[in-house]
């Protein structure tokens, strides 16, 4: 029953979220002149929305499970080793989730910049809009960390080994960026990897800290490159309107 329970929260919410940019679009909202701060403005809004609609589920279904986990945990709390990742066995989730932060933000740019290399002639317009580049990774962190962590792992925990909810919340994350940021094949297995081991800082630290913090840091590479690729197609198209 909890297996179903968290698959059918994390599923209903997937198919949610991707129909969130159809209604973003067509949303009279304005934000700001730039099509895509729009657009991304009123899909946080929506976004955060269902992670209030999950959070409101997930105290119904387990009010003690849910209780515990929204909340920072022991950021310092013993890592269980794990040997093909380099884990030691008396490493602490201040270090790992320190190097975690590093490491994977840097893997998280290096492909961005791969996917976005041909952007260009926008980067000094970016500075302005550093308030909308936080502000969209604090929300979409902790809204996906709402619906495909704790979405996951309040239903299921103290009732399924934790090695399989590691599993299930990986690929509840990792599928959905086949069509996100990063996307693809290569995109939704990193999700999935990344997935794993926020889901496994969560088990271990007993709160959404770290989950939080680097899902943080990976959105704020992920949106400064989208709104600098905003800000060159904008700018490409007001040049070529010029020039007709």
């Amino acid at each position: 029953m909890e297996l179903l329970i968290a698959l059918t929260i994390v599923t209903v919410a997937t198919l949610a979220i991707l129909q969130l940019n159809n209604f973003a679009r067509k949303s009279p909202f304005l934000a700001n002149e730039l099509k895509y701060i729009q657009v991304q403005s009123t899909y946080q809004m929506l976004l955060l929305g269902v992670a209030l609609l999950i959070l409101v589920t997930l105290y119904f279904v387990d009010e003690h499970n849910l209780s515990s986990l929204l909340s920072l945990g022991d950021i310092s709390a013993p890592a269980q080793a794990v040997v093909w990742l380099g884990i030691a066995p008396d490493e602490s989730w201040l270090g790992l989730g320190s190097s975690l932060s590093f490491f994977i933000t840097l893997a998280t740019a290096t492909f961005v910049y791969l996917q976005f290399r041909k952007t260009t002639g926008a980067l000094k317009q970016l500075a302005q809009f550093w308030p909308w580049i936080v502000g969209f990774a604090l929300c979409n962190s902790f809204s996906e960390e709402v619906i495909f962590r704790l979405g996951v792992i309040v239903p299921l925990l103290g009732s399924v080994e934790p090695s399989y909810i590691l599993i299930i919340s990986a690929a509840a994350f990792g599928i959905p960026h086949l069509r996100g940021m990063p996307n693809g094949i290569v995109g939704a297995l990193m999700a999935a990897l990344l997935g794993w081991l926020l889901a496994k800082s969560v088990l271990e630290t007993g709160g959404l800290f770290w989950a939080w913090w680097i899902h943080f840091l990976q959105d704020l590479v992920i949106f400064a490159a989208l709104i600098l690729a905003a800000l060159n197609k904008s700018s490409s198209s007001t040049t070529e309107h010029m020039a007709s």
